[in-house]
């Protein structure tokens, strides 16, 4: 695996690490013994903040841009890839704050898929938790606004805050 990541573009990079953790092929832990063991890896310093995005349970480059939105807008740390009463696990989930975050790329979510989340949606709203979903022209071409809607939800809901404005927010946020 840190062979193929090697000369790999950091786009690639993500999707070979997610892939591999989505279909369980290794987990951060051993990728990171192993990377470790070399003494050299051109890909070191990313590889090395992609495992512990990854191992915070980030599955897919969608969820890896959503953790950064949320760390650089200095929104809560949600918890990812964790299961509820309705069927399947939630991308991210501000339990406190009773809110959860879907992030939606094209797989998985066309077809059956999409009644799938009907029914997990209107299963959290029974337990009067919000969903929240995005995809990823969302999160990848508009991160502060999504950033700004998430820590409006969450200010609602009683998150203290501050919403931080990154470098790329609209000065209309200040």
């Amino acid at each position: 695996m840190l062979d193929l990541c090697e000369g790999a573009s950091p786009r690639v990079l993500e999707d070979l690490l997610t892939r591999a953790m989505q279909k369980r092929l290794t987990t951060p832990f051993h990728l990171r013994r192993a990377l470790d063991r070399r003494s050299r890896h051109v890909r070191r310093v990313l590889l090395t903040e992609l495992l512990l995005e990854v191992g915070e349970g980030a599955e897919s480059p969608l969820e890896l841009r959503y953790l950064r939105l949320e760390r650089r807008h200095g929104l809560p740390d949600g918890k990812r890839q964790r299961r509820t009463s309705s069927p399947g696990r939630r991308d991210v989930i501000y339990r406190e704050y009773t809110l959860i975050i879907e992030l939606d790329g094209r797989i998985g979510h066309g077809g059956e898929g999409t009644f799938r989340d009907m029914v997990r949606d209107s299963a959290a709203l029974l337990e009067q938790i919000t969903t929240m979903r995005f995809g990823f022209g969302d999160v990848a071409g508009s991160p502060c606004l999504v950033a700004a809607q998430v820590a409006q939800v969450l200010g609602q809901r009683g998150w203290p805050g501050p919403f931080r404005r990154c470098p790329a927010c609209p000065n209309r946020w200040s």
